[in-house]
């Protein structure tokens, strides 16, 4: 076999792998109803109306234990393979070399993990002086920021109910008088 019969075979794997992802997209705007609208139009989440601003300020923490969580998973899904080539140099009486590898790469993540200990990452809850936005004055009890204003009280609907607006009165036909 050679070269170019392999790269066909990964070629057609290819092609094949995009027209799985491509054809359905296709078919449904073809075949999709066509009505636009501007309730349609709206974005939502759960089947409720958005209320307030979708540019919420989240927390860095959810980001930040995040990446650690994603960092280090993917490090520890490294040793699986690890251990199996670890196996084969076995074998080959090389068991000293591997083990040496894998304890340098768990010495690497366990570097890793003392940094972000030390930085304070893990700490869910940071103490007032690490806490930015707190206002420290001499001889006073610190301060938080003020909180951001809270959304009115709005009526919560049940997902069958709708809220109907009553109707306008309807405008008096012209040439009309009040008085006959």
């Amino acid at each position: 076999m050679t070269m170019i019969e392999h790269y066909q075979a990964v070629l057609i794997f290819l092609l094949v792998g995009i027209a799985m992802v491509v054809a359905p997209m296709v078919m449904l705007t073809l075949l999709r109803p066509k009505k636009p609208s501007l309730e349609k139009s709206i974005p939502y989440e759960c089947g409720k109306d958005p209320i307030g601003d979708a540019q919420v300020c989240f927390d860095l923490r959810f980001y930040t234990d995040a990446l650690i969580f994603v960092v280090f998973d993917v490090e520890a899904a490294f040793m699986f393979p690890w251990a199996v080539v670890f196996r084969s140099f076995k074998e080959r009486g090389l068991s000293g070399f591997a083990l040496v590898e894998g304890a340098i790469f768990a010495g690497i993540l366990l570097l890793g993990l003392i940094y972000v200990w030390a930085k304070g990452d893990i700490d869910w809850v940071k103490s007032l002086q690490a806490q930015p936005g707190v206002v420290r004055k001499e001889g006073l009890e610190p301060t938080m920021p003020e909180p951001p204003r809270e959304l009115p009280d709005l009526p919560d609907f049940d997902d069958d109910e709708v809220a109907v607006a009553p109707p306008a009165p309807a405008p008096a036909p012209a040439g009309a008088h009040a008085g006959h």
